[in-house]
């Protein structure tokens, strides 16, 4: 299986955003399945791809970089450089931000991360709501 290559992340958002110009990494990562493509490698969940998204991003730069918070389960996805009107239309109506590649870490557009909406807890929202009379 090949491991995943800065070529193979451009490659994976090239296809995958002929149907939306804002590509998440879960469906990246169903390309790279589909494709016989390792994401992971041999080291931390997904380090492949962290290490092919930041050798991208100190290279030719033909990706951007959009998340939903700061923490480790915040949703992300990545936009070719063509398409970074609509990408971060999209991502704002998403409540995302971008990230931009300083040479030695990501920053936030702006310089803060967004605070992500809580769902609404249906069960929580009943519990709370007062009694009919």
């Amino acid at each position: 299986m090949r491991v995943i290559t800065p070529d193979l992340l451009v490659a994976a958002v090239t296809e995958l955003s002929r149907g939306t110009k804002l590509v998440r990494l879960k469906d990246v990562l169903a390309w790279c399945e589909w494709n016989g493509v390792d994401a992971q490698g041999d080291g931390l969940k997904n380090q492949a791809l962290w290490d092919a998204e930041r050798a991208e991003a100190q290279t030719q730069h033909r990706l951007l970089k959009f998340k939903s918070g700061e923490c480790k389960q915040s949703r992300m996805g990545w936009a070719l450089v063509p398409y970074g009107a609509k990408a971060r239309e999209l991502a704002t109506d998403l409540r995302w931000c971008e990230q931009l590649w300083t040479g030695e870490d990501w920053v936030w557009l702006g310089g803060i991360a967004p605070v992500p909406e809580r769902r609404p807890n249906r069960l929580r929202d009943v519990e709370q709501a007062p009694a009919s009379p």
